[in-house]
């Protein structure tokens, strides 16, 4: 199973969750229940001038990554200043509150596993009460998170040339870098941002959890149960468990996206290529 869409400015609504407890924030789905995800819970979430949202908590981990504009995000009882290329995991149960900054609205990508209930099921965002909104916070500095689980990463940090690209696993040619997985301390998803050269892909396979693929620039192929589609800046691509699926950068530029995994891969066979297990099957069947 597998979903194609397309981030569209109509499509941000104010989540009806939130009501009485937030100002100028909306979302926009891009991959839910809706799509036939059971694991994933993908967004785009924006704040407009002015806009807050109160301190609250969520029954599902959360992960979030910048991608214009500035906030003031209050997580556990620090609070930061963020922008473009600033992400983050707020684990279970973490209070955090968000505010708007500087002169434009504030917009970035966030990722909820387990995925968050449908409305009007079981409630799985909750209030603090007498919650105060977050003020103005320092710039957050990815050397001292402050005990939060924080980071940056912009495209301006890729390495020239081939350093840092990946040599094996069939990812020959891509940068990698992980944001967001076991060992930045989340628990039920990962978050990483990928680099494709013009020219370079990686082979069909499968995996035993659920991927989404936010693209920020450029244009990829992929191939997802056999169907074919090109995908660009604002389109986002989503692999159930066991779909088939490759990329290919088929244009002239870099394309770069932002991928997520929910839940976390097992610890081993994370990947299944199906040009290795033919061949496997040559050697074994003769």
């Amino acid at each position: 199973m597998h979903y194609v869409g397309t981030f569209t400015e109509h499509a941000l609504a104010a989540n009806p969750a939130y009501q009485d407890h937030s100002q100028g924030y909306v979302e926009a789905a891009l991959v839910d229940h809706s799509s036939g995800s059971v694991h994933t819970g993908l967004g785009i979430a924006q704040m407009a001038a002015g806009g807050t949202l109160s301190p609250h908590v969520h029954s599902y981990e959360e992960g979030f990554y910048i991608l214009s504009g500035q906030a003031v995000v209050c997580i556990n009882d620090q609070t930061y200043r963020v922008g473009p290329g600033d992400y983050g995991c707020l684990k279970v149960g973490t209070p955090h509150a968000w505010r708007q900054a500087g002169s434009a609205p504030a917009r970035w990508l966030q990722h909820a596993a387990p995925q968050p209930k449908p409305r009007g099921m079981e409630r799985d965002t909750f209030f603090v009460k007498n919650g105060r909104i977050p003020k103005e916070g320092a710039p957050l500095d990815p050397n001292d998170p402050k005990g939060n689980l924080l980071g940056h990463f912009d495209v301006g940090q890729i390495p020239p040339g081939e350093e840092g690209r990946m040599v094996s696993g069939g990812l020959k040619g891509v940068f990698l870098k992980w944001l967001i997985d076991e060992k930045f301390g989340a628990v039920h998803h990962r978050m990483l941002f990928i680099e494709y050269l013009p020219g370079v892909g990686i082979g069909l396979h499968d995996h035993t959890y659920e991927e989404a693929y936010f693209i920020l620039s450029g244009e990829v192929e992929g191939v997802m149960d056999g169907k074919r589609y090109l995908a660009k800046a604002g389109d986002v691509m989503w692999t159930g468990t066991g779909c088939v699926h490759a990329f290919k950068n088929i244009g002239h530029e870099p394309v770069r996206w932002l991928e997520t995994f929910s839940p976390q891969p097992p610890r081993e066979n994370v990947f299944r290529f199906m040009a290795e297990w033919e061949q496997k099957a040559k050697e074994l069947e003769g």
